[in-house]
C-alpha cells in the first residue's frame, strides 16, 4: 500500500473502510489507556465500535488515511504513562483527532475540515473538535511524517489482525 495523494476522481470513488481495519482500530483504541465505563446516563456518545465505523463512513476517509491515523495512535500509546486514565468518550475524541489529523496531512488543504468531522461525529462541535486535533498533536509532539517504509513496516507487523495474509 502506498500513501499518495489522491484525486477528486479517486475520491469520488470511495470505498469503505474494511471491516477489519475498522475492528483492529477500535480494538486498539480500547487499550491505549484506561477509560471509565458509559455512564448510564450517558446516550448521547454511541459505543466505540458504532463511533469508529459511522465517523469512518461520513467522513469518507480513505484505507490509507486509517492505517496513517493508526500509527499515530501506535506513537500515541508509547508517549503516554502506562497507567493513563481517561474519562469515557476520550477513546472517541483520539480517534477523531487521528483521522483529522492524518487525513490534513495526506490531503494538505484538500483534506477533512473541524466541521466536518464535527458533523461525521454526530457529537461534538467544531469548537472541540479543533482542541481535540490541537491536544493530539501537542501529545505527538507535532511528529506527524511517516513515509512509505513506515507504513510498509506496519502493514507487515499487523497483517494477521488486518487480515492482509
Amino acid at each position: 500500500m502506498s500513501c499518495t495523494v489522491l484525486s477528486s476522481q479517486q475520491i469520488a470513488e470511495y470505498e469503505p473502510l474494511p471491516d477489519p481495519l475498522i475492528n483492529f482500530t477500535t480494538e486498539f483504541l480500547c487499550g491505549i489507556l484506561n477509560c471509565k465505563q458509559r455512564p448510564l446516563r450517558q446516550t448521547q456518545m454511541p459505543e466505540l465500535l458504532l463511533f469508529v465505523t459511522r465517523v469512518a463512513e461520513r467522513s469518507r476517509i480513505s484505507a490509507c488515511t486509517g492505517v496513517i491515523a493508526l500509527i499515530y495512535l501506535y506513537r500515541l500509546k508509547a508517549r503516554l504513562p502506562a497507567k493513563a486514565q481517561g474519562e469515557y468518550g476520550t477513546s472517541h475524541r483520539i480517534f477523531l483527532a487521528s483521522i483529522l489529523v492524518a487525513s490534513k496531512y495526506l490531503y494538505g488543504p484538500e483534506g477533512l475540515k473541524n466541521k466536518a468531522m464535527a458533523e461525521a461525529s454526530g457529537v461534538f462541535s467544531p469548537t472541540e473538535v479543533g482542541r481535540m486535533e490541537e491536544e493530539f498533536l501537542k501529545l505527538l509532539d507535532y511528529r506527524v511524517w511517516v513515509n512509505d517504509q513506515e507504513i510498509q513496516s506496519f502493514l507487515e507487523q499487523h497483517k494477521s489482525e488486518l487480515y492482509l495474509i
